[in-house]
């Protein structure tokens, strides 16, 4: 009893107490979020009622983002790298603070694409240089657990926000939809506030500008289009489940909801303790063979899940989101760290910046490649689940140890501004 006492407020610490050190970071984190998950949860139906967009013109929108946010975001953390994570982070925050409040004045094609390109940069711009700034203000082990800790933050605060933004829908007034980028705009102010006491680190070695975007080896662009594979994850959760689910199996589209509280869940409770089985570079490695085998094995439960009657077919359907939110956190832990770990201390946010264009392609093909799930059934999840545990175990083979002449991430990037 004592000892099952002792698990239970051990789960209940990682659930709620950050990782020393990590307070501000995870309190700039969840208001990010709060606003992130208002805002996505609502966007689309912001967009077509709100602003009266079309559906061609939204499409377009995202479109020109993502290829423009694509172009510049290495670049920028190579920037980064000079400026300093924590100034360039409280920069992203701010400026998306200044430009959400003004999609209520966005009622053309022109003034719509230029607003999602700028907050789609800074998004996407924000996202390594968080990660540089865990890393050189956490540093060690503590590394990629803080980054599981502020993961499963996020995915509590992205409900929050989710269940905000279906009042504001449900009022229907244009006060009440206007709250959606305003709230968001908020919580990035808040956000980058909080950020306030964090030190601003700069990588070493500042006189090598503009030399970090060449000196990328190959490796390390290898590791990045792997992690893109990984990825599909994400879209299977968000794309292929419901398609699948309606249009191949009996279960009752009732239950998709069910399915992705199930794996917010497992995300929130779960995801800092597997995270600490990442925390060196074998053991990420490790983790992304291991997720690779668990995500093959969520697809083979979908792929079960189509011939089995309905009652059946929802065990099968929950085992596969258990699996899949196993592996995917499992695969996010080991990205964290190889990404990381394999990134030279002087030019560390235009290695990781390079490493979060892996997000952006997977978004913009992972959508037609997972579609085929839903179009074909049940035989498609199979060459998907090959795909899953080929790329883990490449990963494993490739980024489990240093690579020659390497300086692994044990040396944190220590310029440090006080100001």
């Amino acid at each position: 009893m004592r000892s099952t006492r002792t698990r239970l407020g051990q789960a209940f610490r990682d659930i709620v107490v950050p990782p020393a050190g990590a307070g501000r970071i995870a309190g700039s984190a969840l208001a990010d979020s709060l606003g992130s998950g208002l805002f996505m949860s609502g966007a689309v139906v912001y967009f077509s009622l709100r602003l009266e967009l079309d559906t061609i013109t939204i499409g377009a929108g995202f479109a020109v983002a993502g290829v423009v946010a694509l172009l510049v975001v290495a670049p920028l953390g190579a920037v980064a790298d000079r400026v300093g994570y924590a100034r360039t982070l409280k920069f992203a925050h701010f400026a998306r603070a200044a430009i959400y409040p003004l999609y209520p004045f966005a009622g053309n094609v022109i003034g719509f694409v230029a607003i999602i390109t700028l907050v789609t940069v800074a998004d996407r711009m924000a996202a390594p240089v968080f990660q540089a700034m865990v890393g050189a203000t956490v540093g060690g082990e503590r590394r990629t657990e803080t980054m599981g800790y502020v993961r499963a933050l996020r995915n509590a605060g992205f409900s929050l926000g989710a269940l905000v933004t279906s009042v504001a829908v449900a009022i229907g007034t244009t006060t009440a939809y206007d709250a959606i980028p305003i709230g968001n705009a908020v919580s990035f102010a808040l956000a980058g506030v909080l950020l306030g006491g964090i030190r601003n680190v700069r990588a070493l070695r500042p006189d090598r500008a503009g030399r970090g975007l060449r000196r990328i080896k190959p490796r390390y662009l290898a590791l990045s289009a792997l992690n893109v594979i990984m990825l599909l994850h994400d879209t299977i959760l968000l794309l292929a489940l419901p398609l699948y689910v309606i249009r191949q199996t009996e279960i009752p589209e009732s239950t998709l909801p069910l399915m992705f509280v199930l794996n917010t869940v497992l995300v929130v409770v779960l995801q800092r303790r597997l995270s600490r089985m990442a925390s060196t570079l074998p053991a990420a490695a490790r983790a992304e063979r291991n997720a690779g085998w668990l995500l093959a094995a969520a697809c083979g439960c979908f792929a079960v899940a189509a011939v089995l009657p309905p009652i059946a077919g929802v065990i099968a359907l929950v085992a596969a989101v258990v699996l899949l939110s196993l592996g995917e956190s499992l695969q996010v832990a080991g990205a964290w760290e190889l990404s990381y770990g394999h990134a030279p201390p002087a030019d560390r946010g235009a290695h990781l910046a390079v490493f979060s264009i892996g997000i952006g392609v997977q978004r913009s093909v992972g959508p037609a490649l997972v579609s085929v799930i839903a179009i074909v059934g049940a035989a498609t999840w199979i060459p998907m689940a090959a795909l899953f545990v080929l790329a883990g175990t490449a990963t494993r083979r490739l980024a489990g140890a240093p690579w020659p002449g390497e300086d692994h991430g044990r040396t944190e990037p220590g310029r440090a501004d006080a100001r």
